[in-house]
């Protein structure tokens, strides 16, 4: 579906104090993104694609040293999750890539340097800042399936799920997208459905969210997002 993609438009907006939200998109009708958290060990979460490694480094580099980056954080093997990984790699020295333990040998295999494996709900300090990795198999797509959880803010860095199309002009939303987030899945049923969906879900509907940030579109805020899941989990799982 996006095998020409070009990214000719960038920007970057800060979400919260120190963390931000790096999106690219090539028409602003669909938005790919990335999340940057500074801290004493900053962490950038998804990498892009290799052809847009360039774009990510300068936003990267608008609000801090990009190659003192401490860890890049994986959710799934797929290129706009970490098809510039080498890239980051060869960047920031002395970034460690972190990844579930079923994700390991696949990015030991691919990346420049062995990974880092965080198992479920195992908490990562950044510094002032945690991070915990949320084991998702099959969920939102292959079974090497993560999602990273920062408890201080309430934020989920999501991946895929609540992925819709546009918003590039408004990275953060309170409305109420539950039916288009749902349409949109039903149309190009990119993630699993069935019992892995409502495991998935199961897995994070617990967590106080207060920010839901999906790679493809605005970052979710406030009182829909246990709506979403809730409505989601009925159409999608059993």
């Amino acid at each position: 579906m996006f095998t020409h993609f070009n990214a000719n438009f960038t920007r970057i907006d800060e979400i919260v104090p120190n963390i931000y939200k790096l999106s690219i998109s090539n028409n602003k009708k669909f938005v790919f993104s990335q999340f940057l958290i500074l801290d004493e060990r900053p962490m950038l979460i998804h990498t892009g694609r290799s052809n847009w490694f360039q774009q990510t480094y300068e936003l990267v580099s608008s609000v801090c040293d990009a190659s003192k980056l401490h860890y890049i954080a994986l959710c799934h093997l797929e290129a706009d999750e970490c098809g510039a990984l080498n890239k980051w790699l060869e960047a920031a020295p002395k970034a460690q890539t972190i990844v579930s333990p079923l994700n390991q040998s696949n990015m030991d295999d691919f990346a420049l340097r062995p990974t880092t494996v965080l198992k479920n709900n195992q908490v990562l300090s950044l510094g002032k800042r945690d991070i915990i990795l949320i084991e998702t198999p099959h969920f939102p797509h292959g079974w090497e399936g993560c999602v990273f959880y920062q408890p201080q803010e309430q934020i989920l860095f999501c991946s895929d799920l609540a992925a819709h199309p546009g918003q590039f002009e408004e990275p953060v939303t309170n409305k109420d997208l539950t039916e288009s987030i749902i349409k949109f899945q039903q149309k190009v049923g990119f993630m699993s459905e069935g019992k892995s969906f409502t495991r998935g879900i199961e897995a994070i509907e617990k967590l106080p969210i207060k920010y839901l940030a999906t790679m493809h579109g605005s970052i979710i805020y406030g009182e829909f997002i246990s709506k979403l899941l809730a409505e989601m989990k009925q159409t999608f799982g059993y």
